[in-house]
């Protein structure tokens, strides 16, 4: 495996970014939704981010007492206090870090079109190369990446496709290293028994960490369903 540093260009869809340089920085994520806490933890903490999460913004001012974030990640649609609040909020404490406001419609909740407090937004199901380009924004971070070989599909020649549509999920879950997700997907597949070998095959991937096979086989089979 080769080592690069990615400083003002992006990284390419074959480069795996594995950390960032200087000192670690945390991430602060406010979100009721457990499942979306979960994701960018699953997300952030590989690539060395103290990743904490609070279900609300209360709680989110409790534990950050004695804290500096370097950045925020705050949800907008939220029960009680919602998103916009916690910033004025977090503002008014001398929190200083980036905000970053997180919602399906940005414009949640907001009394006007921008309060002022917040620096950025980004649209939830969030997007991960876009989220790594806000936190290489804001945080003025430079990615450490790893180029990897050629991908090399492993898969049986009986290996059949469950269908484009869930190829393509499967593929951007692995992009974004989501596990959990994938596992979620799979079983879903596994209840149909023509899928059973495609799932025995992907789960094998998973159990031996090697998510690089598991990309190749998925896409191979894409490329075999977009040419017949």
């Amino acid at each position: 495996m080769l080592y690069g540093l990615a400083r003002s260009e992006k990284p390419k869809a074959d480069q795996k970014i594995l950390t960032y340089t200087g000192p670690r920085r945390t991430i602060m994520v406010v979100d009721d939704n457990e499942d979306h806490r979960e994701l960018m933890r699953e997300l952030l903490a590989p690539l060395d981010f103290v990743v904490l999460t609070a279900e609300s913004g209360p709680d989110c001012l409790m534990l950050i007492e004695g804290v500096n974030p370097d950045i925020f990640l705050v949800d907008i649609s939220m029960p009680g206090m919602n998103g916009w609040r916690l910033v004025a909020r977090l503002r008014e404490i001398g929190q200083t870090a980036p905000i970053v406001m997180l919602s399906a419609n940005v414009g949640d909740g907001a009394p006007t079109a921008a309060t002022g407090d917040h620096n950025d937004t980004l649209s939830k199901p969030v997007d991960f190369r876009q989220l790594q380009d806000k936190l290489a924004l804001w945080l003025g971070v430079d990615w450490v990446y790893a180029i990897t070989a050629p991908e090399m599909s492993t898969a049986p020649a009986d290996l059949r496709s469950p269908g484009a549509s869930h190829l393509q999920d499967l593929i951007r879950l692995g992009e974004i290293g989501y596990v959990r997700g994938i596992e979620s997907k799979l079983g879903e597949l596994a209840k149909t028994e023509e899928n059973r070998h495609f799932t025995d095959v992907m789960t094998a991937h998973i159990r031996a960490f090697n998510m690089d096979a598991l990309l190749a086989d998925l896409r191979k089979l894409e490329r075999e369903d977009a040419s017949s």
